[in-house]
């Protein structure tokens, strides 16, 4: 018996649909925020966080930023997420929305983004830096001075006492660490900074070779489509396994495992953001693209290529949350 089309495009945009709700926000970002909760416990940094966050986790605090994007600019800034964020309840009181509302307001139009580009505060989330370089370089295609390296190093000036350097507006120290942490989650995601650029043709190209074209940028993985799924979606999705409910025990003890960050703290995003570039480039590769189709390229997947994906993931995330607490303990030794 032949099954009518329209069963299985509806069918298709159900699991297209549950699999991009599963986003490394809120299910990654609230197991990176248990970690570092677990990690700086009885440490001078839990009293300052206590002391900021009040009755807020870490855990808790790590979606604030994606859930400030139900913030409607063009709506006098007030807060009307278009669909159930339960994850972010926490931050719906009128005190807690007003406060978001301030938030985008001053975070909206003070970067240089251009008139089709989203409110400069969605901007601060990401870096898209060519999976054929080695290491996050500022000089490179890809990266801003409002991108996610400059905004965590902004959080950390704002958290030692500083002002927010330019562009970024953030007023004071609870917003900061609302934002930092999620902003490590975010620096975590090999999408969210390392991206492959590619020709009409699906062929990889390095936008820093040669004139840049913009209509190579993938746009961090969300020009590219696996049935139909933006690829960028399929990074953000977590496994059960890796939320915060379920991680194993074994992953706070490799979190403690992981050195501490050399050098300046100011400087540890760039350490982050070129080691997360490596496992970009694992991510693209054996991936084969289809020539550009309305804007879009189709990929097809090589063998276990979701059982690699899985693996990255679960690295990176207790990686994120190991420099969060690495990072929350250096501001507060």
């Amino acid at each position: 018996m032949r099954i009518p089309r329209f069963f299985i495009y509806c069918l298709l945009s159900i699991l297209i649909a549950s699999s991009q709700a599963s986003a490394w926000g809120p299910g990654g970002h609230k197991t990176v925020g248990a970690i570092a909760d677990q990690m700086i416990e009885g440490t001078h940094a839990a009293t300052e966080v206590k002391a900021i966050l009040g009755n807020i986790s870490l855990q808790d605090a790590s979606v604030w930023a994606d859930c400030v994007k139900g913030v409607n600019p063009k709506n006098d800034y007030k807060y009307e997420p278009t669909r159930e964020y339960p994850e972010c309840k926490i931050f719906e009181t009128s005190q807690r929305k007003a406060e978001m509302s301030d938030f985008v307001r001053r975070n909206n139009k003070n970067c240089n983004t251009k008139p089709e580009k989203s409110s400069c505060h969605q901007e601060y989330h990401f870096t898209d830096v060519a999976i054929q370089h080695e290491k996050y370089d500022a000089k490179f295609v890809g990266t801003r001075n409002d991108d996610i390296v400059n905004a965590i190093a902004a959080a950390t000036h704002v958290l030692k006492g500083d002002s927010a350097p330019s562009p970024f507006n953030f007023k004071d120290k609870r917003e900061a660490l609302l934002l930092l942490v999620h902003y490590v989650g975010d620096i975590h995601q090999p999408l969210h900074v390392g991206a492959v650029y590619l020709d009409e043709n699906g062929k990889t190209v390095n936008p820093d070779a040669g004139a840049y074209d913009p209509k190579t940028d993938t746009h961090g993985g969300n020009y590219i489509l696996v049935h139909g799924e933006k690829f960028h979606s399929m990074w953000d999705g977590i496994p059960k396994s890796l939320t915060a409910s379920h991680a194993k025990p074994t992953m706070l003890k490799q979190a403690r495992a992981i050195p501490v960050t050399t050098g300046q703290i100011y400087d540890w995003p760039i350490i982050w953001a070129s080691d997360t570039l490596i496992e970009a480039r694992q991510a693209f590769e054996r991936i084969e693209f289809s020539n550009r189709r309305q804007g879009n390229w189709d990929a097809t997947l090589p063998e276990n290529y979701n059982k690699d994906m899985d693996t990255i993931k679960e690295t990176q995330v207790v990686k994120a949350g190991a420099h969060l607490a690495q990072l929350l303990q250096a501001i507060w030794p």
